[in-house]
């Protein structure tokens, strides 16, 4: 096992899955969480001579096409809340030297995680948010797929959400009960795409630096330099939870791919979200303005019909890496 600061170079983790994927058992070489109604996430894993293709577990009875079916309503109505952001994610069952998930970060050098995937989004255009969602095809909070990297021991968050025309970068900090620390969700348009389209998506932790680049088709597309801080423009900030900015300094990093929804994320100018998917108290400030204006939402109660329409998301991964550099 490697040690802090003593990180070998080189290539640590590539998988194209050309052997399958195995996510059960004690030998898993993958690890899939369960959400709301669906234990191992709601998504059908499928390993091929092409990579890992990935849909929900349901049909749109409509249209055939992929549809989730995993939803959760608010804690005041017995669910749970921000879950609901979480259809399906896959990570390697890989354990650092601090014990925790992922990979070690070199004290000195970088870590390099790269995802090559295409996404296709359905059903996003049958939203029932009228006016409020400009572009079906673009907006993240519909539907998107996604390329994770995440350090669970900071609940830092650096990858892309990725619709059909459409790549954000995603920088954000996850609030965990009982902390007070910054907690926020950007959402910044870096790349336009089509449907299908095959993209190389990288994210770089230099941890001497205290900097996380964001590479698309091997162009930089952002960086950012105060890790723990919300330091990007207001303008693509999806959420916001207030707190007391941070440095943070990553040790370990997990990477991987998933599926998600966002509905109370803000896109327009205002900072409205599409639906309050929370109820703990003081859970959102407004993204535009920050504290103290508090966050207001198309669908304050959170009607199941305004978080599954018949969407989803068609994952298709040809490889993922880890590297020491």
């Amino acid at each position: 096992m490697s040690t802090l600061g003593a990180v070998q170079s080189g290539r640590l983790f590539h998988e194209t899955f050309q052997n399958g994927f195995s996510a059960t058992g004690p030998d898993a070489a993958w690890h899939t969480q369960d959400v709301a109604g669906v234990p191992g996430g709601d998504g059908v894993p499928h390993a091929s001579a092409l990579g890992l293709a990935v849909v929900p577990t349901g049909v749109n009875p409509r249209t055939g096409a992929p549809a989730f079916v995993s939803t959760t309503g608010q804690q005041a109505d017995g669910g749970e809340g921000t879950r609901d952001h979480v259809k399906w994610t896959a990570m390697p069952n890989r354990t650092a030297a601090t014990g925790l998930p992922g990979f070690d970060v070199p004290a000195t050098g970088a870590l390099v995680c790269t995802t090559t995937l295409a996404v296709s989004t359905y059903g996003t255009e049958d939203h029932p948010f009228g006016a409020a969602v400009t572009d079906p095809q673009a907006d993240p909070r519909l539907a998107c797929g996604s390329m994770i990297t995440a350090d669970v021991e900071s609940a830092s968050i650096f990858g892309f959400f990725v619709t059909n025309t459409q790549v954000y970068a995603n920088y954000e900090r996850l609030r965990i009960p009982g902390t007070t620390y910054a907690a926020y969700t950007y959402a910044v348009p870096v790349a336009r795409r089509a449907p299908g389209d095959v993209d190389m998506l990288r994210i770089t932790l230099d941890r001497a630096r205290s900097t996380v680049t964001w590479e698309v088709n091997g162009r930089e597309v952002l960086s950012v330099d105060r890790i723990g801080h919300p330091v990007l423009d207001r303008a693509h900030q999806l959420l916001d939870h207030a707190g007391e900015p941070e440095d943070v300094s990553p040790r370990q990093l997990i990477t991987g791919i998933g599926m998600f929804t966002l509905l109370d994320g803000a896109l327009d100018a205002d900072g409205t979200g599409l639906v309050r998917i929370d109820s703990a108290p003081a859970h959102y400030v407004n993204p535009r303005s920050g504290a103290p204006w508090p966050q207001k939402f198309l669908d304050e109660q959170s009607i199941s019909a305004n978080r599954l329409w018949g969407q989803g998301v068609a994952l298709n991964v040809r490889d993922v890496s880890v590297t020491a550099v």
